[in-house]
Protein backbone atom coordinates (compact mmCIF):
# COMPACT_ATOMS: atom_id res chain seq x y z
CA UNK A 1 0.00 0.00 0.00
CA UNK A 2 1.43 3.31 -1.08
CA UNK A 3 0.81 6.77 0.46
CA UNK A 4 1.93 10.54 -0.11
CA UNK A 5 1.81 13.39 1.95
CA UNK A 6 2.24 17.02 0.65
CA UNK A 7 2.86 19.79 3.34
CA UNK A 8 2.56 23.18 2.92
CA UNK A 9 3.57 26.04 5.62
CA UNK A 10 1.98 29.14 5.71
CA UNK A 11 4.13 30.56 8.90
CA UNK A 12 6.73 29.41 10.49
CA UNK A 13 7.36 32.46 12.04
CA UNK A 14 9.90 31.82 14.74
CA UNK A 15 12.27 30.21 12.15
CA UNK A 16 13.02 33.70 10.52
CA UNK A 17 16.69 35.25 10.89
CA UNK A 18 16.54 37.86 13.61
CA UNK A 19 16.42 40.65 11.29
CA UNK A 20 12.39 39.76 10.83
CA UNK A 21 11.56 39.44 14.32
CA UNK A 22 11.36 42.94 15.30
CA UNK A 23 8.87 43.21 12.36
CA UNK A 24 6.79 40.30 12.85
CA UNK A 25 4.77 39.38 16.11
CA UNK A 26 4.43 35.58 16.03
CA UNK A 27 1.06 34.18 16.14
CA UNK A 28 0.19 32.71 19.53
CA UNK A 29 -1.89 28.94 18.65
CA UNK A 30 -2.31 26.12 21.40
CA UNK A 31 0.58 23.91 22.02
CA UNK A 32 -1.41 20.88 21.12
CA UNK A 33 -2.10 21.04 17.47
CA UNK A 34 -5.64 22.27 15.90
CA UNK A 35 -7.18 20.66 13.00
CA UNK A 36 -9.58 21.43 10.15
CA UNK A 37 -11.01 19.89 7.25
CA UNK A 38 -10.23 21.24 3.78
CA UNK A 39 -11.10 19.04 0.88
CA UNK A 40 -10.89 15.60 0.07
CA UNK A 41 -10.44 14.66 -3.41
CA UNK A 42 -11.05 10.68 -5.27
CA UNK A 43 -9.17 9.53 -8.36
CA UNK A 44 -10.28 6.18 -9.52
CA UNK A 45 -7.60 4.32 -11.26
CA UNK A 46 -8.91 1.86 -13.75
CA UNK A 47 -5.95 -1.10 -14.61
CA UNK A 48 -7.94 -2.52 -17.15
CA UNK A 49 -10.00 -6.20 -17.65
CA UNK A 50 -9.53 -8.69 -14.67
CA UNK A 51 -8.16 -6.09 -12.39
CA UNK A 52 -9.54 -4.15 -9.66
CA UNK A 53 -9.83 -0.34 -9.71
CA UNK A 54 -8.79 1.30 -7.02
CA UNK A 55 -9.76 4.51 -5.50
CA UNK A 56 -6.96 7.17 -4.34
CA UNK A 57 -8.11 9.24 -1.87
CA UNK A 58 -6.26 12.89 -1.06
CA UNK A 59 -7.15 14.10 2.28
CA UNK A 60 -6.67 17.70 2.95
CA UNK A 61 -6.84 19.21 6.59
CA UNK A 62 -5.41 23.10 7.07
CA UNK A 63 -3.62 22.98 11.11
CA UNK A 64 -1.38 24.85 13.79
CA UNK A 65 0.61 24.08 16.56
CA UNK A 66 1.82 26.81 18.81
CA UNK A 67 5.38 25.36 19.35
CA UNK A 68 6.36 23.57 15.65
CA UNK A 69 6.98 20.27 17.51
CA UNK A 70 4.57 18.04 14.53
CA UNK A 71 6.49 15.48 12.46
CA UNK A 72 8.27 12.24 13.02
CA UNK A 73 11.32 10.82 10.36
CA UNK A 74 10.03 8.67 8.03
CA UNK A 75 12.99 6.67 8.79
CA UNK A 76 14.15 7.78 12.20
CA UNK A 77 12.39 7.72 14.90
CA UNK A 78 11.91 3.91 16.36
CA UNK A 79 12.90 4.79 19.36
CA UNK A 80 10.49 5.31 22.38
CA UNK A 81 8.00 7.08 22.74
CA UNK A 82 7.16 6.20 19.02
CA UNK A 83 9.14 2.54 18.40
CA UNK A 84 6.17 0.37 16.34
CA UNK A 85 5.32 -2.41 18.85
CA UNK A 86 4.99 -2.34 22.63
CA UNK A 87 7.02 -3.51 25.37
CA UNK A 88 3.83 -6.40 25.74
CA UNK A 89 4.19 -6.88 21.66
CA UNK A 90 1.14 -4.46 20.59
CA UNK A 91 0.63 -2.18 18.41
CA UNK A 92 1.83 1.49 19.83
CA UNK A 93 0.64 3.66 18.31
CA UNK A 94 2.88 6.50 19.15
CA UNK A 95 4.64 5.31 15.78
CA UNK A 96 2.20 7.36 13.98
CA UNK A 97 1.09 10.98 13.87
CA UNK A 98 -1.73 10.98 11.20
CA UNK A 99 -4.64 9.23 11.82
CA UNK A 100 -7.25 8.25 9.98
CA UNK A 101 -10.35 6.26 10.65
CA UNK A 102 -12.70 5.41 7.47
CA UNK A 103 -16.40 5.52 8.18
CA UNK A 104 -19.38 3.78 5.93
CA UNK A 105 -23.07 4.67 6.09
CA UNK A 106 -24.93 2.02 7.58
CA UNK A 107 -28.48 3.15 6.66
CA UNK A 108 -30.47 5.63 4.72
CA UNK A 109 -31.34 7.78 7.54
CA UNK A 110 -27.52 8.91 8.24
CA UNK A 111 -26.26 6.88 10.54
CA UNK A 112 -22.15 6.24 9.56
CA UNK A 113 -20.15 3.45 11.39
CA UNK A 114 -16.07 2.66 11.71
CA UNK A 115 -15.01 0.33 8.77
CA UNK A 116 -13.53 -2.72 10.64
CA UNK A 117 -10.17 -3.39 8.52
CA UNK A 118 -8.86 -6.28 10.72
CA UNK A 119 -5.44 -3.96 11.61
CA UNK A 120 -5.85 -0.86 14.19
CA UNK A 121 -3.10 0.94 12.18
CA UNK A 122 -4.10 -0.29 8.57
CA UNK A 123 -4.65 3.89 7.61
CA UNK A 124 -2.47 5.76 10.19
CA UNK A 125 0.50 7.46 8.86
CA UNK A 126 3.45 9.25 9.53
CA UNK A 127 4.38 12.60 8.03
CA UNK A 128 7.92 14.18 8.26
CA UNK A 129 9.21 16.54 10.94
CA UNK A 130 8.17 20.28 9.50
CA UNK A 131 11.18 22.32 10.97
CA UNK A 132 14.78 21.28 10.13
CA UNK A 133 16.55 19.95 13.03
CA UNK A 134 18.48 22.97 13.63
CA UNK A 135 15.47 25.68 13.34
CA UNK A 136 14.33 27.45 16.03
CA UNK A 137 11.07 25.76 17.08
CA UNK A 138 7.87 28.13 16.84
CA UNK A 139 4.42 28.59 16.39
CA UNK A 140 3.51 26.73 12.65
CA UNK A 141 0.22 27.06 10.47
CA UNK A 142 -0.38 25.17 6.61
CA UNK A 143 -1.70 22.45 5.20
CA UNK A 144 -1.16 18.68 5.12
CA UNK A 145 -2.46 16.34 2.48
CA UNK A 146 -2.26 12.97 2.48
CA UNK A 147 -2.81 10.52 -0.57
CA UNK A 148 -4.32 6.99 0.40
CA UNK A 149 -5.50 4.04 -1.75
CA UNK A 150 -8.57 2.32 -1.24
CA UNK A 151 -9.43 -0.69 -2.82
CA UNK A 152 -12.36 -1.40 -5.05
CA UNK A 153 -14.16 -4.21 -2.73
CA UNK A 154 -14.59 -5.59 0.67
CA UNK A 155 -14.63 -3.41 2.62
CA UNK A 156 -15.84 -0.19 0.06
CA UNK A 157 -18.27 -1.61 -2.67
CA UNK A 158 -19.71 0.35 -5.45
CA UNK A 159 -22.56 2.84 -3.98
CA UNK A 160 -20.97 2.97 -0.14
CA UNK A 161 -20.67 6.53 1.51
CA UNK A 162 -17.49 7.16 3.06
CA UNK A 163 -16.17 9.46 5.09
CA UNK A 164 -13.07 10.00 7.18
CA UNK A 165 -12.41 10.69 10.92
CA UNK A 166 -8.60 12.51 10.81
CA UNK A 167 -6.50 13.69 13.79
CA UNK A 168 -2.78 14.19 13.96
CA UNK A 169 -0.33 14.14 16.98
CA UNK A 170 2.78 16.12 17.90
CA UNK A 171 6.39 14.99 19.09
CA UNK A 172 5.50 15.75 22.72
CA UNK A 173 2.30 13.28 21.94
CA UNK A 174 -0.51 15.76 22.14
CA UNK A 175 -3.33 14.64 19.43
CA UNK A 176 -5.35 17.47 17.83
CA UNK A 177 -9.18 17.64 17.94
CA UNK A 178 -10.66 15.17 15.97
CA UNK A 179 -12.19 16.29 12.33
CA UNK A 180 -14.70 14.33 10.28
CA UNK A 181 -14.58 14.58 6.43
CA UNK A 182 -16.67 15.32 3.84
CA UNK A 183 -18.56 12.28 2.10
CA UNK A 184 -18.24 10.60 -0.66
CA UNK A 185 -20.22 7.98 -3.09
CA UNK A 186 -17.74 4.91 -4.11
CA UNK A 187 -18.20 4.70 -8.28
CA UNK A 188 -19.79 1.72 -9.56
CA UNK A 189 -17.10 -0.32 -11.56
Amino acid sequence: MFRTLKIGTAAALLGLSGLLTSCLEAPEYPTSPRIEFKEIVVDRYDFGTGYTPVDTVRLTINFTDGDGDLGLSINGDKDAPYQPTNPDGSYNRNTHNYFITPYKRTDPNGAFQAVATGSTSEYNSRFPPLFSADAKPGPLKGTLTLTTPFFLGSPFRPGDEVRFEVSIMDRALNESNKITTASYIVKPR
